[in-house]
């Protein structure tokens, strides 16, 4: 077996990167302030500043999509559901499946950690602005009981 040591690696080519599988190659964040708010859309609608700006370097890399808030549901069958959209592609979703998360069926006015956490390809290398949209079947979906919590929006590209 042999060992490679280095102090510095330094792509050949300007912009080709460096690309280990399994490894970051880059994490963005956006520190979001969630004044209160409420969402009564039955259809899905971006949740004010729930979002993160990304632009892959490899568009088969992964990119896992983080955030968290807390929230609540009105009325007893009420619950809210999640996706993230490329914003600046027209609202592609871009998470897979139908939804990503949901929140506070059978739970009505009782205020819950949501928690989201999505992965799925990149799909390009052009600039995304992943954005968080929820929905809500009845009632409302209100979030941030104390009004200006700080939380996170993050992006992590893996190399595939």
């Amino acid at each position: 077996m042999s060992t490679l040591s280095v102090n510095n690696i330094i792509e050949k080519t300007t912009g080709a990167g460096v690309q280990i599988p399994g490894h970051v190659v880059q994490f963005q964040h956006q520190m979001i302030t969630l004044n209160s708010g409420t969402i009564t859309s039955s259809s899905m609608v971006d949740l004010p500043n729930v979002y993160v700006d990304i632009t892959p370097k490899n568009a088969n890399n992964i990119i896992v999509f983080e955030t968290n808030f807390t929230a609540a549901v009105t009325g007893t069958n009420s619950y809210a559901r999640f996706r993230v959209v490329d914003a600046n592609n027209s609202d592609t979703q871009w998470s897979s499946g139908t939804y990503i998360g949901a929140t506070g069926y059978k739970v009505p006015d009782s205020w819950l950690e949501v928690v989201i956490r999505t992965t799925n390809p990149a799909g390009t290398t052009n600039a995304m602005r992943l954005q968080l949209q929820a929905l809500v079947t009845a009632d409302n979906l209100e979030w941030a009981w104390s009004g200006g919590d700080r939380r996170i929006c993050s992006a992590m590209e893996i190399a595939v």
